[in-house]
């Protein structure tokens, strides 16, 4: 789909989701589910110039929200364009939150980071002080580009640059040790994933928190559709995403597309 048609999709949506009620002749009109489109954004809409990103499109004028990146495609290191998106998205006063990719270490990364809060030297109590500071490291990361946001979505995805190991009860054990690191700075934390993905990576791991799930490139229905299917990690969808070539879109599952829930989830500046 062009980026074209895609807008006027969203805006169609949007409208349709916010004003109709879904009226009946003869029957009381019912208010349909508000639903909130939204973008995400992270180190591929850095500027192509300075040799980091695409230089893709920031979030549509349409767009309510944005969830912004931490992190450029692994842990330790930072979006470079983070405090330029931040301010973008101040300046056009969205509701705003962050999401950080969350990945294995080599082996020199975790004889540095392999002590913290968990006590033992066994490989999975390593892992979890190892996924603990990659967190405390992103919250580092978040403050000094000036966001504030209620939650950190914890992205759980292969990567190229740190490839998961076979073991998933290590890579739950990385996990965990990051939703703690988060928890500890008295954020919220969420998981962004798939099921195939979930499984094959934490295996049955279950925590039962917010989701944020992806259609991938299925499109807008597909990404609704989302919210009502199987849950990743025992939690419940908050919200759902698709992308295309250049621009990843989202859109707020039933519920959570008011005003109170929205703040639940979101800084609105």
């Amino acid at each position: 789909m062009s980026r074209l048609r895609a807008s006027v999709l969203v805006a169609v949506t949007v409208l349709a989701g916010t004003l109709l009620g879904g009226v009946t002749a003869g029957a009381p009109a019912q208010a349909a589910p508000v639903r909130v489109i939204g973008n995400d954004v992270s180190w591929p809409q850095c500027p192509a110039a300075g040799g980091v990103g695409y230089g893709l499109p920031m979030p549509h004028r349409s767009s309510r929200f944005v969830v912004v990146g931490l992190t450029q495609g692994r842990a330790f290191l930072p979006n470079p364009c983070l405090r330029w998106q931040v301010d973008h998205a101040k300046r056009r006063h969205l509701y705003t939150a962050a999401y950080a990719f969350t990945s294995y270490p080599n082996s020199a990364e975790l004889r540095r980071y392999d002590a913290g809060p968990y006590r033992g030297t066994d490989a999975a109590t390593r892992l979890r002080n190892y996924g603990y500071h990659q967190a405390r490291f992103n919250v580092a990361t978040m403050n000094r580009a000036g966001l504030r946001s209620p939650i950190v979505w914890v992205d759980v995805e292969p990567s190229k640059k740190r490839p998961w190991a076979k073991n998933t009860r290590y890579n739950a054990a990385v996990i965990e040790g990051s939703l703690r690191g988060y928890r500890r700075s008295g954020l919220k934390v969420g998981i962004y994933s798939t099921v195939y993905l979930w499984d094959t990576i934490a295996g049955r791991a279950e925590y039962g928190l917010p989701e944020w799930r992806t259609a991938g490139k299925r499109g807008h229905a597909v990404a609704e559709q989302r919210c009502a299917e199987e849950s990743i990690q025992g939690g419940g969808a908050v919200l759902a995403q698709w992308w295309t070539t250049r621009v990843d879109w989202n859109v707020t599952c039933p519920g959570y597309g008011t005003v109170a829930a929205l703040k639940r989830y979101f800084r609105k500046y």
